[in-house]
């Protein structure tokens, strides 16, 4: 973030304190509650959303060398990151060309090439195949045709995002829609990954994504834990396109105001989380990075599964304190889950028709008017 826009939002910060309001929509909106239950939206965000916009798939810092690389097993189509001989960032299908079977079982360093574990099928870190065992069976076969299934890549702010649809055009800088240079600004590249969660929630993706977009609730679910620390229903949403900033503001800001205007920073004094559509929430905090990425389960209708990625400046990746950190932020979302999924089932009941989003409530108000341009509706 910029010195100019974090002096300008501590000062709307300070407006909203003196005021004693936070800064409120026009209006309050509603929301279709079949959003949240409907199998045809479902299969229709997971085609669209999920497989033609570009998603987070990790981190630079994880891909440093020739040969290093990271999968995904959350998105829906298994992904394979390397980084490869000529140190150019690859994306691929992690899946063998031959009968289908998972090539690469779990992240790693210094790969020289990849090896499928039904038939050794071996392919070089740049996609090509490199060697079929016994290939006399396969005399004929054009080994350029059958290389690994490369998807569109690109690495920005030091994130990587993958399309997962091949041969589609990865047009990053219109989906950023200038949130560029907020990321730039916290320089992620310097960022190491110390912790990694799984969780599988039995809520609708966008049930997960709507609890970091409100403060309203903070009082109320999380008064025995972070609540303290906040401003009541004090935070700051900025769209960028159908992205969006949202900052949380600590009672510690009024520290600042004893200081000149030059010498203000609003991190420690504010959790600032944004929103890189359509499933990524990443928090910035004053000592650590927090990544959250959503995807619906193709297994279990109205479920999703959550990669949750702790990151922290180099210098201090090997502390132990990050472990509890994890620890903690696992213990306040769990929280938020379990609200969650009481209001999935209500929702599953037919009982409401629709949800009202209210004045505080300006950021959810945004992200669900996202995913309904996106998808047309």
């Amino acid at each position: 973030m910029n010195r100019e826009t974090e002096r300008r939002l501590v000062r709307e910060a300070f407006a909203a304190l003196d005021r004693g309001a936070a800064p409120l929509g026009e209006t309050f909106t509603e929301n279709d509650a079949a959003a949240y239950t409907s199998p045809a939206r479902a299969a229709f965000e997971r085609d669209l959303l999920f497989r033609r916009y570009p998603i987070v798939a990790g981190f630079s810092s994880e891909l440093r060398e020739p040969g290093d690389h990271t999968i995904d097993d959350l998105s829906l189509v298994p992904l394979l990151l390397v980084r490869d001989d000529a140190g150019a960032l690859r994306a691929f299908a992690n899946v063998c060309r031959h009968r289908g079977s998972k090539l690469v079982a779990c992240s790693g360093r210094g790969a020289r090439a990849f090896t499928c574990p039904y038939h050794a099928w071996s392919y070089e870190l740049d996609g090509r195949l490199r060697s079929i065992p016994d290939d006399y069976g396969f005399a004929g076969l054009e080994r350029r045709a059958f290389g690994l299934i490369e998807l569109p890549a690109a690495e920005r702010h030091g994130i990587v995002w993958v399309l997962p649809s091949a041969g589609a055009p990865l047009d990053l800088d219109t989906r950023l829609a200038g949130i560029g240079g907020e990321l730039e600004s916290y320089a992620i590249d310097g960022y190491r990954v110390v912790a990694r969660r799984e969780l599988r929630p039995r809520i609708n993706w966008k049930i997960a994504s709507d609890t970091f977009w409100e403060a309203y609730h903070i009082k109320v679910l999380h008064r025995q834990n972070v609540a303290p620390l906040f401003v009541k229903n004090l935070a700051l949403f900025e769209p960028f396109g159908w992205n969006h900033r949202y900052v949380g503001i600590r009672r510690s800001i009024e520290d600042l105001r004893a200081m000149p205007e030059n010498e203000w920073e609003l991190l420690p004094h504010a959790t600032i989380l944004m929103s890189l559509f359509p499933n990524t929430i990443l928090v910035m905090q004053s000592d650590h990075l927090e990544c959250f990425r959503l995807f619906p389960d193709p297994e279990q209708a109205n479920a999703c599964r959550l990669d949750v990625t702790v990151l922290a400046p180099a210098a201090s990746a090997g502390d132990p304190r990050w472990q509890r950190i994890t620890d903690l932020l696992i213990g306040v979302v769990e929280q938020d889950f379990a609200i969650g999924e009481t209001i999935q089932r209500s929702f599953d009941s037919g009982v409401l028709e629709r949800v009202v989003y209210g004045r505080y409530e300006n950021a959810l108000e945004h992200f669900h008017r996202s995913v309904r341009e996106a998808l047309g509706a």
